[in-house]
């Protein structure tokens, strides 16, 4: 792999291949830090225990309106008979409709059911959630 180098020819720490190539980039700051050589495995696990303690604070889940509407949800699409993952929180009277975004006023839905079955109408809720709801599909009432 060729190599760019510094001035005069000469090859430095500071060389930079014309390739990318972030596994040995990792192992090679690995084993600057340990002093040693390390194996790839071990220059993984630096990397990544010195990306958690950098970034610790910003990964902190969130106590948001949609994380807290799934939780209740059981992380589970409320359409029923589907049990995939949600991972949309839905408004029931929409928000462009004088739609509230309190609790009551969300369900979680998988992407299938929200994108294609709720905002293409082939779907319909109403009610307050998460217990009082009244599911109609257009399609199937005849």
């Amino acid at each position: 792999m060729p190599l760019l180098t510094g001035r005069n020819g000469v090859t430095n720490d500071t060389t930079v291949s014309r390739e990318a190539d972030p596994f040995r980039d990792v192992a090679i700051l690995g084993a600057r830090a340990a002093g040693c050589w390390m194996p790839a495995g071990g220059c993984l696990e630096l990397a990544a225990r010195h990306f958690i303690d950098t970034w610790k604070e910003l990964l902190k889940e969130r106590s948001t309106l949609q994380r807290r509407v799934l939780e209740r949800d059981r992380g589970l699409c409320q359409v029923p008979g589907c049990s995939r993952a949600a991972v949309h929180a839905h408004h029931i009277v929409y928000r462009s409709r004088g739609g509230s975004d309190c609790e009551s006023n969300l369900l979680s839905l998988c992407a299938g059911h929200h994108l294609h079955g709720v905002h293409r109408g082939y779907i319909r809720v109403q009610g307050e959630a998460p217990g009082a709801l009244v599911w109609r599909f257009p399609g199937l009432d005849g």
